[in-house]
């Protein structure tokens, strides 16, 4: 008697535990929705070429609001798997495209279509050229990968670095200064020989970008950095620089 009271006891805890487990609200732990990645990240001399897993049926948007950066031009190496689509018109995407600006590029895994003399990877490379509100022009590289499984994020946000504090900003060494100024001089010789030689039209948007460059140098940029951000060829730097110096002996 004693066992079978035992039991039933037993099977009442064991109801109501039941009972206390269904009406316990079930909390989850939602995947995040947005991954940042930080502008020094993805460009300039700093940058690390970052992966962007694309999963089937999720699609993935990668967002320039947040840094206030238009779009002008993408490529994708391998489009063989991988859509890409953009809130604007742009080279390189859309044919006739007069003023090519975006803010938000969308990447779409597709079914793999066999194009002629394309190898098969799993992985490509996306370019993505912008441009700031004061002209200044960015390269962007990401690496896109097939995934499969849970997506982990729908949308990748370029975002702002945190601004360096002037007080903790070294100053430049004064022998920096000097190899600037002459660096800059030496260019600015070379651009009045080639214009002299009708190689260099002061109108063209050339000139303009050389000027943006020098710019830039003057700001404290090395050669690499001013030139990525004036999108011009350091074949061409030196090209003026040599003209520069040979004027001035």
């Amino acid at each position: 008697m004693k066992n079978l009271i035992s039991g039933t006891a037993f099977a009442r805890c064991v109801g109501f535990a039941i009972t206390l487990v269904c009406l316990t609200p079930v909390v989850t732990q939602a995947a995040p929705v947005v991954r940042t990645i930080k502008q020094t990240q993805a460009t300039g001399q700093t940058a690390t070429l970052q992966t962007i897993n694309v999963w089937n049926g999720h699609g993935i948007a990668i967002s320039f609001y947040e840094v206030n950066e238009t779009i002008k031009r993408v490529w994708l190496d391998d489009p063989s798997q991988i859509l890409v689509d953009t809130d604007g018109c742009l080279e390189g995407i859309n044919q006739n495209c007069q003023n090519p600006g975006a803010g938000l590029i969308h990447l779409r895994r597709i079914k793999r279509v066999n194009i002629p003399g394309l190898p098969q990877t799993s992985t490509t490379l996306l370019t993505i050229v912008t441009q700031s509100q004061t002209g200044e022009r960015k390269t962007y590289s990401f690496r896109l990968a097939t995934a499969n499984g849970t997506p982990k994020y729908s949308q990748v946000v370029i975002s702002n670095d945190v601004d360096v504090d002037p007080k903790k900003t070294p100053r430049p060494q004064l022998q920096s200064l000097v190899t600037s100024y002459q660096t800059v001089s030496n260019i600015k010789k070379g651009m009045a020989v080639a214009i002299r030689n009708k190689w260099l039209n002061p109108q063209d948007e050339l000139h303009q970008r050389l000027e943006r460059f020098i710019k830039y140098l003057q700001l404290g940029d090395d050669l690499s950095t001013a030139a990525d951000k004036a999108v011009v060829s350091l074949e061409l730097v030196n090209k003026l620089i040599a003209l520069g110096s040979s004027a001035q002996s």
